[in-house]
């Protein structure tokens, strides 16, 4: 049976694939230092003519995590409160949440923390499902005698895909959206989760497929992908990490044109999307790049399942030949 590829989220060019090797990558780091050189001469700044692009593929690389064991338990920590991932050490930080857990530190030896600085969040991997349990009980830790409040939660470690039901009732919780949805009836169905108050919900499911539709209860409702956003805050105007995470909550950009009040009364310039470079506020709902990149599994999965069927004439080839011919990010959305 061939190999299941599955690529979510990052958007992978047929440069990258080919695999040129060092002398590629050191003409694009001379090219690209040669353009930063440029623009810092004429000092230009961020306009509508920049590539768009270039600022998506610098976020999902920034944004993108080592390796860890796959048998793990992930547990994502969202430090509020204007804590800056960047400035804190993480062996405090393991060791604060530790605490804060109630864990020994002999039982969490095997424990990995990463720090993301860019979204500015923690992600603790652990073997244990007790100290993930725990891990994700945790609403504040202290630091330098100063309490900071956290988010932390479990995030499914594996090959998982997402998909998406709208119009569910909203004065179902989550705690009753899981008795209603993990059923026999949809197997593969992990958990899932409202966003907000409104009546979309958001599920995990186990693989690369993703059913067109789902049970809730006696109910049936249309699943599709999802397609997840480029993380932008309304707080600082950056682009990265959300807005219940700033770690600059003080700096406070105008709302109605994205730029940071410098004079007193405030005028507002016209807006400069961070993603597009287009007249409006970074990541609002027109914008054409708000959206990373949709779910790569439906595409790989069709691909290995027609590279899979029995010929004659030619053997099967390894799936990740299709890779250079998958469809471009902007058929996809």
């Amino acid at each position: 049976m061939p190999q299941q590829i599955a690529m979510e989220e990052d958007d992978v060019t047929p440069e990258e694939l080919q695999g040129n090797g060092w002398f590629s990558i050191l003409k694009s780091r001379q090219e690209s230092l040669a353009k930063s050189h440029a623009a810092h001469q004429s000092g230009t700044q961020r306009s509508a003519t920049a590539t768009p692009n270039a600022t998506l593929r610098c976020v999902a690389a920034a944004s993108r995590l080592p390796a860890m064991p796959r048998s793990h338990n992930r547990v994502i920590v969202r430090p509020g409160g204007g804590l800056n991932v960047q400035a804190c050490s993480p062996h405090r930080i393991l060791a604060a949440l530790t605490v804060a857990a109630q864990l020994a530190p002999s039982v969490t030896e095997e424990d990995i923390i990463c720090p993301n600085s860019m979204q500015n969040i923690f992600v603790v991997s652990t073997p244990s499902a007790t100290n993930a349990a725990a891990y994700s009980q945790v609403t504040d830790i202290i630091l330098t005698d100063q309490r900071h409040s956290v988010t932390a939660y479990l995030s499914p470690a594996g090959i998982t895909s997402r998909g998406v039901i709208r119009g569910v009732y909203t004065d179902f919780d989550d705690a009753a959206l899981n008795r209603m949805l993990i059923q026999p009836r949809n197997s593969s169905l992990l958990g899932a989760r409202r966003i907000k108050n409104t009546g979309t919900v958001i599920m995990i499911f186990n693989g690369l497929k993703v059913p067109n539709y789902v049970y809730c209860g006696q109910v049936i409702y249309r699943c599709t992908l999802y397609k997840r956003q480029m993380d932008t805050c309304h707080t600082c105007g950056q682009v990265g990490h959300r807005q219940d995470v700033c770690p600059t909550p003080s700096t406070k950009v105008c709302d109605h044109c994205g730029h940071l009040p410098t004079d007193n009364p405030h005028v507002c310039n016209q807006p400069v999307c961070a993603l597009c470079g287009e007249a409006h506020r970074t990541g609002e709902r027109e914008c054409r790049h708000r959206y990373s990149c949709l779910t790569w599994c439906a595409v790989v999965v069709s691909a290995v399942a027609d590279e899979s069927k029995p010929s004659s004439k030619h053997p099967p080839q390894h799936p990740a030949r299709f890779l250079p011919r998958l469809p471009n990010r902007k058929d996809l959305l």
